[in-house]
């Protein structure tokens, strides 16, 4: 018999004010064709996908500066979800920084954008692309079932 584990759980308006310094660093990425500022947005995802979020400057300026003063509410959310968009942040921004080095300046262009979209959903609209994607992955049975246990546990709550 399996044991019943609480999943572990993020701060919604950390995660979204996060959101809203990607979005920021892309619009600022795109406008002036900076393409090392999409590879530095890569690592940031990367340290939050694999690592932790304590090791990520983004999280730290949302925890210390932003959401504490924008006006998201406060409330609990599932990790799983939000550590599978960052790895899905992290390739988008990556494919974007590498074209821009190289010199695909459409391709970053596109990689960026989709990224800004992404990013100004999660801040402004709560809707996470990456967590949509992670449930859809769910009801595909194509993530474990430890996975599945954990979101179904969202949902008995």
């Amino acid at each position: 018999m399996k044991e019943n584990k609480i999943p572990e759980r993020v701060q919604e308006r950390k995660v979204r004010a996060v959101a809203v310094q990607v979005v920021l660093i892309a619009a600022i990425a795109l406008f002036f064709k900076l393409p090392i500022l999409m590879l530095l947005l890569s690592g940031d995802f990367i340290v939050r996908a694999f690592i932790s979020s304590t090791y990520s400057p983004l999280a730290f300026i949302s925890r210390k500066i932003l959401a504490p003063v924008l006006p998201f509410r406060k409330r609990m959310i599932l990790l799983k979800p939000k550590k599978f968009a960052a790895s899905i942040g992290a390739v988008i921004s990556g494919i974007a920084g590498i074209a821009g080095l190289v010199g695909y300046d459409l391709t970053m262009l596109i990689f960026t954008t989709v990224l800004l979209l992404f990013s100004f959903l999660e801040a402004f609209l709560k809707f996470c692309a990456g967590c949509w994607i992670f449930g859809i992955l769910i009801r595909l049975h194509i993530l474990s079932e430890e996975v599945c246990e954990d979101c179904s546990f969202e949902t008995e709550a």
